[in-house]
């Protein structure tokens, strides 16, 4: 299973004590396909986990990340319950993610027609990681990385960036089902 620089960023919370936030990782991965020709993509991550905390303890917000991540229509790749890393290292999508249109969770520019993100073919990638916090917290790092190119034309893939809502969601999800 290949592995993205933004495990990396992730991985190095892990090591860092529970206080810490994972730095924000400038290495680079490479995506089959990226190219016009079917190339490759060289895809470097610069953005540093968004972080939150939950009062609760981390085997219990361990318990329902699943479901978070299902209730979001995130097909889960990986699970490292070692690790407390859980998500998708990169999976394609168009138009939607689950019920909701692509535009609410990522930015990709516009054209006359509408949001990029809602036409084009989209690379998401979910990770994250839980740490132990003090007095019982857990603290959640989420990584949101996208890229899309256009489906009817042979481009490269862009960059997009995260707008937020994704990141909330799964938080407002997680505490929604640890609620008391």
């Amino acid at each position: 299973m290949r592995r993205f620089s933004v495990l990396s960023a992730v991985l190095l919370a892990a090591c860092a004590s529970s206080s810490a936030a994972p730095a924000a990782s400038s290495t680079s991965s490479t995506i089959r396909g990226g190219g016009a020709i079917g190339g490759s993509l060289n895809m470097a991550s610069t953005s540093a986990p968004s972080m939150s905390s939950v009062p609760f303890p981390m085997d219990q917000v361990w318990k329902v990340m699943p479901a978070a991540f299902d209730s979001l229509a995130i097909p889960l790749g990986i699970i490292e319950p070692a690790k407390h890393i859980i998500g998708n290292e990169g999976f394609k999508i168009r138009q939607h993610l689950g019920k909701v249109a692509l535009s609410r969770y990522v930015e990709c520019g516009t054209t006359q027609i509408g949001p990029n993100a809602d036409s084009y073919e989209v690379y998401l990638t979910v990770l994250v990681q839980l740490v132990p916090g003090a007095s019982g917290t857990t603290s959640v790092a989420t990584t949101f990385e996208s890229l899309a190119r256009p489906i009817t034309f042979a481009q490269d893939y862009s960059r997009c960036t995260s707008k937020g809502l994704l990141e909330t969601r799964l938080m407002d999800f997680v505490k929604a089902q640890l609620k008391p």
